[in-house]
């Protein structure tokens, strides 16, 4: 839907104008309107640079604090996944964990014994607000705790307009069978790119309910041979996104984001009156 006609018209005086690192800052407003979260810029020594930012992200990111969380615990939280992952109980028997993101190396060997102390609550939440995305396997290592039976992810589409089921199923990794009691997973406009995954992939599951405001809405991505790295002569690489992940009813969820089951607002008000209230109405649900 880009008037690239317009976008000519307005970018190539602004070049002819631009002076030393001026074509710089034309360069990085010029690929903002792509409106691509996933779509960035690099130096030849390795500063990203990303010229667009979801307008959600930028109003949930500082709705959250993981300190307010904290003080709803009796006892410290506790630590896995090279301190990527928090996780405790609740008054009332309810496990709560806390992913950061999808990037944690170990997050496969650790994730096991997180589930194991949290196994024998009588609900769950899974906290992965402000979760900055990550590797789909690590998503699916996650996921694998609460299935019984493999399961298929969502389509995509890449470059060469080939659609596919993107991975390979994800297995089932409880050692002691799934987690079978309520789940809440809590979602926020801060959670990104495969910490928009996570969620749609859980809320397929009957007893996943997820809670709080729609995602920020990035799911384009790439993969091997259609990767969209281009190289400029001054040594600067522009990384565009050539694929697109969907949601399971087909859509894909670049700009529009994975809804919740249950749309709870929270503002940075509220943080500073020390009310959590996404995390106050999945207790609710589960208690």
């Amino acid at each position: 839907g880009v008037d690239w006609d317009r976008v000519y018209l307005e970018y190539r005086p602004r070049a002819e104008e631009a002076r030393g690192d001026e074509i710089l800052q034309l360069f990085h407003d010029m690929l903002s309107v792509l409106r691509d979260p996933h779509l960035y810029h690099k130096t030849k020594w390795g500063a990203r640079f990303f010229p667009y930012v979801s307008p959600r992200l930028l109003a949930a990111r500082n709705t959250f604090d993981p300190q307010l969380v904290r003080s709803y615990f009796d006892e410290e939280l506790l630590m896995a996944g090279r301190q990527g992952v928090e996780y405790g109980i609740l008054s009332g028997n309810i496990g709560y964990v806390r992913i950061t993101h999808f990037n944690l190396n170990n997050m496969m060997d650790d994730f096991p014994s997180v589930m194991g102390f949290v196994g024998g609550t009588d609900g769950l939440i899974l906290d992965v607000r402000n979760n900055t995305g990550g590797d789909h396997d690590k998503v699916g290592a996650v996921v694998g705790e609460f299935i019984d039976s493999e399961m298929a992810w969502p389509m995509a589409f890449y470059a060469d307009g080939v659609r596919f089921e993107a991975w390979s199923a994800i297995q089932p990794s409880g050692s002691g069978g799934p987690y079978s009691k309520p789940v809440v997973v809590l979602i926020n406009g801060a959670s990104l790119s495969s910490g928009e995954l996570f969620p749609e992939v859980m809320k397929q599951l009957p007893n996943v309910t997820v809670v709080g405001e729609t995602t920020a809405g990035a799911s384009c991505n790439d993969r091997g041979e259609f990767r969209g790295d281009r190289y400029l002569p001054s040594g600067r690489m522009v990384h565009i996104p050539t694929g697109c992940i969907t949601r399971y009813d087909g859509v894909p969820w670049e700009l529009v984001g994975v809804p919740p089951d249950i749309r709870v607002v929270q503002t940075e008000a509220d943080v500073a009156n020390g009310v959590d209230r996404q995390l106050e109405l999945a207790l609710d649900l589960l208690r």
